[in-house]
């Protein structure tokens, strides 16, 4: 059995779920003009390789604070429904079903919230691990974050977690995933897959010598 990991965002969909977020916030009338333009150049920085993931988490964190979790989860499930499933890509819905019809065990690996992640792995019914934000005993969102965020070396952190977990070598296993923030985990796994890659991991890539693939 080998272990194929998937990235989200611009992997195993073709879109960027904040940006679609965003969107659909605005669409509701549920975001001010201020979380409008925090979001938006959190989205920016991410594709642009140049976001600070602790600065982001925490300014995600603060505007959860306190915030109920119970509806958030529905509120993201909604919100995937209607706005996100759309956008799997079917070259990568192809994939991961040969992955799964080998024995393989896959897995969505993404930096996004499980309030987005989960609704999308339930939807493939696929394990997940994301940056999970901390929910406090009276159900609210306590400001903070379980275990590393599920980016750039926290990413690697949790591949060679659920690696050692499942009893599967590092050599045996895949990521696909469209970002150079995510090259800690690439090193480090036997088949690395540059999918739509930015700029930074094509080039990355290409020195390497990696496969690059175009899910969309």
């Amino acid at each position: 059995m080998s272990l194929a990991f998937f990235d989200m965002d611009y992997t195993l969909l073709s879109k960027s779920t904040s940006t679609l977020y965003v969107k659909y916030l605005l669409r509701h009338r549920m975001i001010s003009l201020r979380e409008l333009l925090d979001v938006s150049l959190v989205s920016v920085q991410y594709k642009l390789n140049v976001l600070d993931f602790p600065k982001a988490t925490a300014l995600l964190s603060r505007s959860v604070r306190g915030g109920n979790a119970e509806a958030t989860r529905h509120l993201g499930e909604k919100f995937v429904k209607e706005d996100v499933l759309q956008y799997i890509a079917s070259k990568a819905l192809t994939r991961l079903r040969e992955h799964q019809a080998k024995g393989d065990y896959v897995l969505l690996l993404s930096a996004s919230t499980q309030f987005v992640v989960q609704p999308v792995a339930n939807h493939l019914g696929i394990p997940s691990r994301f940056t999970e934000l901390e929910i406090g005993k009276d159900g609210q969102f306590t400001g903070g974050i379980v275990g590393p965020a599920a980016y750039a070396e926290g990413k690697r952190y949790w591949g060679e977690r659920i690696a050692q977990e499942q009893g599967v070598p590092l050599g045996e296993c895949w990521f696909y995933t469209d970002s150079y923030s995510d090259h800690p985990l690439m090193d480090i796994v036997g088949h690395p897959i540059a999918i739509n890659p930015d700029r930074k991991l094509k080039a990355y890539a290409q020195e390497k010598g990696w496969p690059v693939e175009y899910f969309y």
